[in-house]
């Protein structure tokens, strides 16, 4: 039964708190008696007000300055839900409703803002002021999502946001756009950053110039993080092919040999490579009747642990269900393979983290590989044989360390290794 307006006015100025509460909460009551009890003295009524639907928009803006964080977390969910739905067709209104996600966008609390970047990124009608501002957030959380995904954005903000690097993770989630322009590609080149340039060479859609790839073929004899996804990035000229076996290491190069996608010419050069470095055991010729079947690849060694993984990895059937399972019933020696290879690191990174016993190590080679924050516990425990007392956690959805940290530990692993090495 509905309520009438004497009643309605009479709970919304006399009412106790939980009758004022639930007044607010009401999408049947008139305007200015929700815009009233949006200035209400208990946060929990100026929360209810900002959940509902049916508050005016001036409301919003007055809850959007809010001294209580929850009552503008409610805000921020509820407003960004509705410019994605693109509810507020009426430009005067959108304008008020921008003004109150602009305020929003700058909140001195990271959740807010997140809330907003998780509901808007991938919107292509999400305020574009608002869309920039959140791009340019100092938390990677809240402006990875955005970088990553929003359409909003044009290759001059991504530029422009990547010599500016605002948040650590900004370049690296640039990197992962879907149909990264060649422009793009140059400034993530440009910007030296090893992470980000070796998310941007196993991005299969991005474009990334010969004169480019070329630059950074010169520099990855000195950063192991990038022969992975060099050598096995698509559609490889034959030139930079043969530069790149060139570089690589050797487990790696033994990979890129069982490639099927490159030329023919691609392909012998690379073998001539092969036959320098690792002798004629190894350089395996052309499968007989391949160029029958339309492939000119080279098969890999199914004695080789990671090779195998290597080739379950380009046939799309490894996975973090896959990982799981031989972690738990299955083969610990090519768990290890797998997740080298979902994290585009050397074989032998792994078994330097397994040496160190670290803890953080396992959690940043998790990350790497794409895998999730729980399954970041099952690596630790069942791949690291970390004791249940130091296995590091997950904190609900997210990682138990920054990304900048799990970054950090990547490249500290592959510098210990090189230092290793050059010794």
């Amino acid at each position: 039964m509905a309520i009438s307006y004497e009643d309605a006015k009479s709970i919304a100025h006399d009412g106790d708190a939980g009758a004022r509460e639930a007044l607010a909460g009401q999408g049947d009551i008139p305007p200015e008696l929700l815009y009233y009890l949006a200035e209400d003295e208990t946060p929990a009524v100026r929360r209810a007000v900002a959940g509902n639907t049916a508050a005016p928009i001036h409301a919003d803006l007055l809850l959007a300055r809010d001294a209580d964080e929850i009552v503008r977390a409610v805000l921020a969910g509820k407003l960004s839900t509705l410019a994605a739905s693109n509810a507020l067709d009426r430009a005067r209104l959108r304008d008020i409703a921008n003004e109150a996600l602009m305020l929003l966008a700058k909140d001195q609390a990271t959740r807010i803002r997140q809330i907003l970047s998780d509901a808007l990124h991938e919107i292509a009608h999400a305020p574009a002021d608002v869309i920039r501002r959140l791009a340019w957030d100092v938390e990677t959380a809240v402006a990875a999502p955005i970088l990553r995904d929003s359409p909003v954005l044009s290759d001059a903000d991504l530029i422009e946001i990547i010599v500016a690097k605002p948040s650590p993770g900004a370049i690296s989630a640039v990197s992962e756009r879907q149909g990264v322009s060649g422009d793009v590609s140059d400034a993530i080149v440009d910007s030296a950053d090893i992470d980000a340039i070796a998310l941007l060479l196993g991005n299969s859609s991005a474009q990334i110039r010969e004169e480019t790839l070329d630059r950074v073929i010169a520099a990855a004899d000195k950063i192991d993080l990038w022969h992975m996804p060099l050598a096995m990035r698509p559609k490889l000229p034959s030139k930079a092919a043969v530069k790149i076996a060139q570089v690589v290491t050797e487990d790696i190069l033994k990979r890129m040999q069982a490639r099927n996608d490159l030329s023919a010419e691609a392909t012998t050069a690379i073998r001539d490579v092969v036959l320098q470095r690792l002798g004629d055991g190894i350089a395996l010729m052309p499968e007989e009747g391949a160029a029958q079947k339309g492939s000119v690849g080279m098969h890999p060694d199914d004695d080789n642990i990671f090779d195998r993984a290597a080739s379950e990895w380009a046939a799309g059937t490894l996975n973090e269900k896959a990982l799981l399972h031989e972690l738990t019933v299955g083969d610990i020696n090519f768990a290890k393979a797998i997740i080298a290879v979902m994290a585009d690191v050397p074989f032998r990174l792994v078994d330097k983290v397994l040496a160190q016993h670290s803890p953080k190590g396992w959690v940043a080679l998790s990350w790497r590989a794409g895998l999730t924050p729980k399954a970041a516990e099952i690596v630790q425990k069942k791949l690291g044989g970390i004791k249940p007392a130091e296995i590091m956690l997950a904190d609900g959805q997210n990682f138990p360390m920054s990304e900048s940290d799990m970054i950090w530990q990547i490249e500290r692993l592959i510098a210990t290794k090189d230092s290793a090495s050059r010794g």
